[in-house]
């Protein structure tokens, strides 16, 4: 996996949420970028990690996928069809929640906004993004 984001020399990450107007307007703006990017440059990103040994490792082609996907988590799903609908381009918070076990015996625990399905190619993981098909040898 090649973790990455993008960001100023000042130290202003684009993938950040933040905590302010002016930073979740970036962020909203830097992951429509990208998805424009991978959808203009799809072809071109999987050429990049496409080969027999990569394609058919893990058991037959699960890791890289014939189609390179951005997932931005679900909160940020939501969000974006709230634009479409119509809704500001601010208002997304990156909230953290809790996963229920549905037992007695065990307690909730707290997740993140990142991707833990560890399906997704191109995942937001938290204030980055991490590209899960590069090559392999």
């Amino acid at each position: 996996h090649n973790n990455w984001s993008i960001g100023t020399d000042t130290g202003v990450n684009f993938f950040y949420p933040g905590k302010n107007d002016a930073d979740r307007e970036l962020f909203t703006i830097s992951i429509a970028c990208l998805a424009y990017g991978l959808c203009q440059h799809n072809e071109v990103i999987r050429c990049c990690v496409a080969h027999a040994g990569n394609d058919h490792r893990l058991g037959a082609q699960e890791a890289p996928p014939a189609i390179i996907s951005l997932y931005p988590g679900t909160g940020f799903e939501e969000h974006v069809d709230a634009i479409i609908a119509g809704g500001p381009l601010l208002g997304y918070k990156a909230t953290k929640s809790e996963a229920h076990p549905k037992c007695t015996s065990a307690m909730p625990a707290p997740c993140g906004v990142e991707d833990r399905n560890r399906t997704a190619p191109f995942p937001f993981c938290g204030n980055r993004f991490e590209f899960r098909a590069v090559g392999s040898s």
